[in-house]
C-alpha cells in the first residue's frame, strides 16, 4: 500500500475513532441527565404519596426546614397547608362548648368509632355542659373504594369525623394532633377546655368534667394537665420505635410532657400550641413534641394525681373506675362489655361523681 494511501486511511481512522468518543460521550451524560431527572420524578411521587399535601405553602412562615437543606425521612413537612378533605365547621356555631373531645382514630376503625360512640364518647351521658366530639383522621393508605364510601356515608351520618389531606401513619401522628389543635383554633375557639385522647382508652368523662375541670369555676388558662413525665431521655437506638437522631432533635433529653395517651388542656392553649408549632422544628414523637411546643411557650404543666390519667392497662373494678379519668389498652369489644355495669348506680367510697 502506497504511504499516501495508508496515511489517509490512517487520518480517516482517527477521525472515526474521535467522532464515536464524542458519540458515546453525548451519550453518557444524555443518560446521566435522565437518570437525574427521573430520580428527582420518583422522588417527588413518592414524597406527595407519603403525605398527599396541597401545592401551596405557608411562605411567611416556612422557617423548617431551611430552604438549602434536605429534609430528614422521619420529620414530616410541616408548617404545609395541608386542607381539610372532611370538616365539620359548624360544630361550635351555635355555642362555645364546655369541652372538645378529639379522639385521634384511624380512617378503617368502624367498630372502634362505633363502641366510642356507644360508651364514653356519647355527650348525652353528661348533663349540664356542652360537648363536642370529634374524630380526628388522615388518609388511610388501607382504604379501596368500598371501604371510601363507607367512610364517607360514616360521616355524613353522624358528622363527627374531620379529616385532612396528609398519609395516616404513625409517623405522622403529631400531624394529626396539629390538625386538632387547627380546627379549634379556627372554628371552636372559645371552647373552655379541649380532649385529646387515643381511641384505644377508657375514659370516665363525669369525672374530668365535674371533677378535675369543674364548669361551675371559671375557665383556667394557660392549663395543659395528664400523665405527667419528666424530662425524659431521647432514644438514640436506631431501629427502636421512639428513636429520634441528633439532627432532628440535637438535645439528650426531652423537656416535661404529658403521655399523649389523653390529656387535658385550656382552651386558649389550642392557638398557642398550634401557633409555635409554626417555628419549632417537628418531631414525629407527638406527645414529646407538645412538650417542645410548652418548653418554648414557657408553659408550666399542671401535675395532677397519678392515679387520675393512667398510661397503663387497669383490670376493670366498678369503684376504682369511678375514682379517675383514664385508661389505657381498652379495645371497642372490652368497652361494651364494661361500660353497662359502669353505669350502674353504686356506692363507692370516696366517689363524688355527678
Amino acid at each position: 500500500m502506497a504511504p499516501a494511501t495508508y496515511s489517509r486511511m490512517k487520518d480517516a481512522m482517527q477521525r472515526q475513532l474521535q467522532c464515536s468518543s464524542k458519540f458515546i460521550l453525548f451519550c453518557f451524560l444524555c443518560i446521566f441527565l435522565f437518570s437525574v431527572l427521573v430520580h428527582q420524578h420518583v422522588y417527588d411521587i413518592v414524597n406527595h404519596l407519603t403525605h398527599l399535601p396541597n401545592s401551596s405553602r405557608q411562605k411567611q412562615i416556612r422557617e423548617f426546614p431551611p430552604q438549602n437543606t434536605t429534609r430528614h425521612p422521619l420529620v414530616p413537612p410541616y408548617p404545609y397547608d395541608y386542607k381539610f378533605t372532611i370538616n365539620q365547621p359548624d360544630k361550635c356555631r351555635s355555642e362555645a362548648p364546655f369541652l372538645v373531645m378529639l379522639v385521634i382514630v384511624q380512617g378503617e376503625d368502624f367498630v372502634t368509632r362505633d363502641a366510642i360512640r356507644r360508651t364514653w364518647g356519647n355527650v348525652s351521658n353528661v348533663s349540664g355542659v356542652s360537648i363536642v366530639r370529634l374524630f380526628v383522621t388522615a388518609i388511610s393508605p388501607r382504604f379501596n373504594s368500598s371501604v371510601e364510601l363507607a367512610f364517607q356515608e360514616e360521616s355524613s351520618t353522624y358528622q363527627d369525623i374531620i379529616q385532612q389531606d396528609f398519609l395516616d401513619t404513625y409517623n405522622n401522628l403529631t400531624l394529626k394532633t396539629l390538625m386538632g389543635m387547627e380546627w379549634v383554633t379556627k372554628y371552636c375557639p372559645n371552647a373552655s377546655y379541649v380532649l385529646k385522647i387515643d381511641s384505644d382508652m377508657f375514659l370516665n368523662v363525669n369525672y374530668l368534667v365535674y371533677t378535675l375541670l369543674k364548669p361551675d369555676l371559671p375557665a383556667r388558662k394557660n392549663y395543659i394537665s395528664g400523665y405527667y413525665i419528666p424530662k425524659f431521655r431521647v432514644q438514640r437506638l436506631r431501629g427502636r420505635k421512639y428513636y429520634v437522631p441528633k439532627e432532628i432533635y440535637s438535645k439528650d433529653m426531652y423537656p416535661s410532657y404529658v403521655a399523649g395517651q389523653g390529656y387535658v388542656f385550656s382552651g386558649d392553649m389550642a392557638k398557642k400550641i398550634y401557633d409555635v408549632a409554626q417555628i419549632v422544628p417537628l418531631i414525629h414523637i407527638e406527645d414529646a413534641f407538645v412538650g417542645i411546643c410548652l418548653e418554648k411557650l414557657q408553659i408550666k404543666i399542671t401535675v395532677s394525681p397519678r392515679a387520675l390519667f393512667n398510661m397503663l392497662r387497669i383490670n376493670y373494678n366498678h369503684c376504682r373506675f369511678h375514682a379517675l379519668i383514664t385508661v389505657h389498652h381498652y379495645g371497642p369489644e372490652e368497652l361494651l362489655q364494661i361500660w353497662q355495669d359502669f353505669q350502674t348506680s353504686r356506692k363507692c367510697p370516696s366517689t363524688k361523681n355527678r
